[in-house]
């Protein structure tokens, strides 16, 4: 379910007393029925309602699907999947899921463990992903991925960087640089490594007999 901290006025926003609003999505029993979270059919699922509107930051410890709005952070530290098909004006940072974006992201970038996949719009800062980012929908920003895809109705302008693939199908409509971002080189020890170390050991003796 969702705790939240602060109190609900009669627009039905929600208001933190602390300087920091935060708020907290768990998998727990459901509690009071006023809270405009709903538990779905998915027992590591929460729904935040059309019409709700938040105020706060939300740590999320399940996969989260936000129907609302929010005006605030969304951070997991495990592999939630977040899916916006309300609007937020936020960043968004889960460490090991995805992030997929079908209504509105305002103000705010997107990291990213595994993928992302927007086909809502996209106007904030930049969007980082492990894996691959899809896009089939509005953007405004960077875009930096594994592999990247756009899709027929992307549109759209920024900075583009991959490392592996990019594809653009025929139709879209995208302004900016596009660059291939080289791999890291890892230090591999030999043999010559070896016969460097053994310069700097004091030399040995020979002895004969005779």
């Amino acid at each position: 379910m969702f705790l939240k901290r602060g109190l609900s006025d009669e627009s039905g926003d929600v208001k933190s007393n602390d300087e920091k609003p935060s708020a907290e999505v768990t998998s727990l029993e459901p509690s009071a029925a006023a809270t405009p979270v709903s538990k779905s059919r998915t027992s590591n699922s929460n729904t935040i309602l059309k019409g709700s509107k938040l105020i706060g930051d939300i740590n999320v410890t399940c996969d989260l699907e936000l129907s609302g709005d929010i005006e605030g952070n969304i951070t997991s530290e495990k592999d939630s999947k977040i899916v916006i098909k309300g609007t937020c004006k936020g960043n968004i940072e889960t460490k090991q899921g995805d992030v997929i974006i079908e209504g509105e992201l305002l103000q705010g970038n997107i990291r990213a463990g595994s993928n992302v996949t927007i086909s809502g719009k996209f106007n904030g800062g930049e969007v980082i992903a492990s894996g691959r980012i899809t896009i089939n929908g509005e953007f405004n920003g960077k875009l930096e991925g594994n592999d990247i895809e756009i899709g027929p109705g992307a549109q759209g302008k920024g900075e583009i960087l991959y490392k592996e693939y990019i594809s653009i199908a025929k139709g879209a409509n995208v302004e900016g640089e596009i660059h291939k971002v080289p791999n890291e080189l890892k230090l591999v020890k030999g043999k010559t490594d070896e016969k460097e170390v053994k310069k700097d050991e004091p030399p040995s003796k020979e002895i004969s007999n005779g």
